[in-house]
């Protein structure tokens, strides 16, 4: 949609109503521009990106909506300041993205999840989500937005009622506007709580969709039944596959049309199930439930204990959350409640960029540390260190969104990150997210009469552990050939030692050793897939 102003690319749906906004009047347009894009991001919501002509008429801004549905990516060169969803569109027009960025992938390598502007390639950064990059003649600079905080204010809280009604709603009129454009929707539904609350908004939303499950040959990683009793729930068909060992390729990366690696093996099979069901069903978009922990505030700290006291301030319920984060974390009372101390005295403890040294060369030196796409700490509440906690959480669910690769599949939406979810979801206080000693109290209430007991009061599932493990015992020695002999180990980025140690010992394949060792491979695939260099001599 757009006008003499400006254009909107992706979808848009009214604050107000959640009804899809096909068209902006010039009035509503003009409103737009004389705010400098923020009207676009207050009365409206959805997966855009907007190009807007500022006034002067010499500015144009480029926005990105808060939830980051649609991907954008920027590159400059000498003249040009050129914009893209995805790398194919650089690529078709004529811009290169065949050169990695090592020190960019070293750095991005010790932490994953912490999801940095600039990308593993040669001068490609992302716009982060919430901001607008301002063209004004030869300069650009990005202003955010949208923040957090907005939402965190303790003027803003919901009271433990409102909570689980503004939740409920939120989600299930958000997934049901996501998905009034589909004829049909597979969900991928693996028997714990997020997904299983996408498919009862989706029931409850009377939208056209299947459920799709995969199960390992090994019971730990079976969860059929869970899954069948949501779909039973929700009035959906259910496709139950196994994971096939010998699919697995660890040549190949799922993540190679990404600017960063982030693959994992078992989503090969993932790929090819869902390939399965969007034949069978002439589906047109797939939903998930990722980024659920982070959004439902899945804590696992003392923070909410202190958000209480300072919030309420009464030590008798500041005890009740100690006793429900005992609960959830499995800890004794002493040792929370020192925890809970030294919060008090230090809460910028809350602050933690967690970092994996593992397999890397120490040698190669500590990266300067670029700028973080969502960096909004530097104003962050330090009073309330489970709202710290909290948005970090969010910070780190960008990689969730991206998921699988346009130019193959439709439409991948993860609906737990819409923004009002995300804002109705920041405005729960902490407390109440762990209530009565459960994980994501709050969405397991707000869903309680909609899906299986079993389903809701369960605190834990299984995953593809077993099949992990199986891919890497048969795939060990592809393993040490790609790593000892790639692009990793002669750019200087993997300790081939301690490599070497890790594939001579039979221990790794049963420890958290296996997945640190499995991404530091995906991200050797995804550079021999992505790299114009050639591979070195052996």
């Amino acid at each position: 949609m757009g006008s003499d102003c400006g254009l909107v690319v992706g979808t848009l749906f009214s604050r107000d109503t959640y009804a899809r906004v096909r068209d902006i009047n010039a009035e509503e347009f003009s409103n737009i521009v004389t705010s400098g894009g923020a009207r676009l991001i207050e009365k409206y919501w959805g997966g855009f990106v907007a190009i807007i002509k500022g006034n002067p008429n010499s500015k144009v801004l480029i926005l990105r909506d808060p939830s980051g549905f649609l991907p954008c990516y920027q590159q400059e060169s000498a003249n040009h300041f050129f914009w893209a969803s995805d790398l194919a569109a650089f690529s078709s027009a004529g811009i290169r993205t065949d050169e990695i960025d090592w020190n960019c992938l070293f750095e991005h390598l010790q932490s994953p999840d912490t999801r940095r502007a600039a990308t593993c390639i040669n001068g490609l950064s992302e716009l982060p989500p919430g901001t607008v990059s301002v063209i004004d003649g030869e300069h650009l600079t990005e202003r955010r937005l949208w923040r957090p905080w907005s939402f965190t204010d303790p003027s803003q809280a919901l009271s433990p009622q409102a909570s689980i009604h503004e939740l409920r709603e939120s989600i299930c009129r958000s997934v049901s506007a996501l998905a009034g454009a589909f004829r049909h929707v597979v969900v991928g539904v693996s028997g714990g709580l997020d997904s299983s609350i996408v498919c009862a908004a989706l029931g409850r939303g009377g939208h056209r969709f299947s459920c799709l499950t995969l199960a390992t040959d090994d019971p730990s990683g079976d969860e059929r039944k869970y899954a069948a009793s949501v779909a039973t729930a929700t009035g959906a068909s259910l496709s139950a596959r196994i994971y096939e060992l010998a699919a697995i390729d660890v040549r190949r990366s799922s993540s190679a049309h990404l600017p960063r690696p982030n693959g994992k093996p078992f989503m090969q099979e993932l790929e090819r199930a869902y390939r399965f069901e969007i034949e069978a069903y002439n589906a047109d978009a797939i939903f998930t439930g990722n980024g659920g922990d982070n959004v439902f505030c899945y804590l696992h700290s003392a923070t909410p204990i202190v958000d209480r006291l300072h919030f309420e301030r009464r030590i008798a319920k500041a005890w009740r959350t100690l006793l429900d984060m005992c609960a959830i974390t499995q800890c004794d009372v002493p040792t929370m409640a020192r925890a809970t101390l030294s919060l008090l005295r230090h809460p910028e403890g809350a602050l933690n960029t967690p970092s994996d040294q593992s397999f890397l060369n120490h040698d190669r030196g500590a990266c300067s540390e670029s700028h973080l796409l969502n960096d909004y700490f530097t104003e962050a509440p330090t009073r309330y260190p489970g709202k710290i906690a909290h948005v970090q959480l969010l910070t780190r669910i960008q990689n969730f969104v991206e998921g699988y690769d346009r130019s193959v599949y439709p439409s991948v939406i993860a609906p737990l990150l819409a923004q009002p979810v995300v804002e109705t979801c920041l405005r729960i206080p902490t407390w109440v997210w762990c209530d009565g000693g459960i994980n994501r109290s709050a969405a397991r209430r707000a869903f309680s009469g909609f899906l299986p007991r079993q389903v809701t009061r369960r605190t834990a599932k299984s995953g593809p552990d077993s099949f992990t493990a199986a891919v890497f015992e048969r795939n060990k020695s592809t393993v040490r050939e790609l790593l000892l002999g790639g692009l990793l180990r002669h750019h200087n980025i993997i300790d081939p030692l301690s490599v070497e140690l890790a594939l001579s010992d039979s221990n790794t394949g049963r420890g958290q050793l296996l997945y640190r060792l499995l991404d530091i491979v995906d991200a050797e695939a995804w550079a021999r897939e992505r790299s114009s260099a050639e591979l070195p001599a052996h």
